[in-house]
């Protein structure tokens, strides 16, 4: 089918460049941050790039009754500085946070303040130039910072979620500008995630999580699996992001190969770390996690961080040296939201 001829969303004429970006904050369309105007040609490449017509949904959002279309995704991605190619991938990742398990409405809105994290699997990362490495979390690749800017501006300007409007985060976090990152596959010596998950290990993935931001787990001078354990476990176990929900460990490399060489594999690392993950009722009342007065039995009485063992999702990324692990608790008190993983497809 020929595509129309024109795009839905208003034309807004502007004289120079530098009115286009300006015109993006007197309308409140921005992070906060200079944005790429997105023009006709710009947004119709895009379109093309995921073989998608303008009008094709990508996710409806049931509270609120928002419905996000491929134009909408494609101008955000646009003024994030995407490239088109990077197309598929935004897609998959909007899809993945249309599943109800991710819980949508309450990740964007909650005073918990979370931002969607989004961890890319398969043949895509190399190609795309997906960072895995030294500084993962922080800047310097395109493809992480823009689609997850990306991802950050569509809740902006598609879902409504402007800070302290409907986005009700007491504090927020960094992330909240962008969160993206790839699994370092190679120097991963278990299943990466998208094959745990059930997916080729050829095929390319995303996998969101509505998220806190990364809590450091340092282990410089551990220098075996035991010392590592102990501190990761510690980090789960810290009261102030104790909850049912799920969890990700991002794993530096210099600690995932004293734990492969050391005989771990996932498996039993999930099981030992929610072992170890764990607070009696006590400490729970006392730092104000539960209700009520400390009664008989509380002391005594374990509650584990999470519902099991496969709970954790575990990656690797990080540069090669360097004991700086990373444990990213789910967003809420309670068990709102699930990790949800979609293929790219391209």
């Amino acid at each position: 089918m020929a595509l129309p001829a024109k795009l839905t969303a208003a034309e807004q004429p502007v004289a120079t460049w530098v009115e286009g970006v300006e015109t993006y904050f007197e309308r409140g369309w921005t992070d906060g941050l200079p944005v790429v105007p997105a023009t006709e040609d710009a947004v119709w490449r895009f379109l093309e790039a995921a073989g998608r017509q303008p009008g094709d949904v990508v996710i409806t959002e049931p509270v609120r009754r928002r419905t996000i279309t491929a134009e909408k995704v494609a101008i955000n991605a646009v003024l994030a500085g995407c490239r088109p190619e990077y197309m598929p991938v935004l897609l998959a990742a909007l899809e993945a946070m249309g599943d109800p398990a991710f819980t949508l409405h309450g990740a964007i809105t909650s005073t918990g303040g979370s931002a969607t994290l989004v961890v890319v699997n398969g043949p895509i990362r190399r190609r795309l130039e997906f960072n895995s490495g030294a500084n993962v979390f922080g800047p310097g690749w395109r493809a992480n910072a823009t689609v997850g800017r990306a991802i950050r501006l569509i809740t902006l300007n598609c879902l409504g979620a402007q800070p302290g409007v409907l986005d009700k985060s007491t504090q927020g976090h960094p992330g909240k500008y962008s969160y993206c990152i790839a699994d370092n596959e190679e120097e991963n010596p278990w299943e990466p995630l998208h094959v745990e998950r059930g997916f080729a290990r050829e095929a390319s993935t995303v996998t969101v999580f509505a998220a806190e931001g990364p809590h450091n787990v340092l282990s410089h001078y551990g220098e075996t699996a035991e010392a590592i354990l102990v501190t990761l476990g510690d980090t789960m176990a810290s009261l102030g992001s104790f909850s049912p929900g799920q969890s990700f460990l991002v794993l530096a490399p210099e600690h995932v190969q004293i734990l492969a060489r050391d005989g771990w594999t996932k498996a039993r690392l999930k099981e030992d770390l929610y072992a170890r993950a764990r607070r009696t009722r006590a400490d729970l009342k006392r730092g104000g996690k539960l209700a009520g007065a400390i009664e008989p039995g509380d002391e005594t009485q374990w509650v584990h961080r999470g519902q099991g063992p496969d709970d954790i999702h575990i990656v690797v990324a990080g540069g090669g040296a360097g004991g700086h692990s990373a444990f990213i608790p789910s967003w809420s008190r309670y068990r709102n939201s699930l990790a949800v993983t979609r293929e790219v497809r391209p």
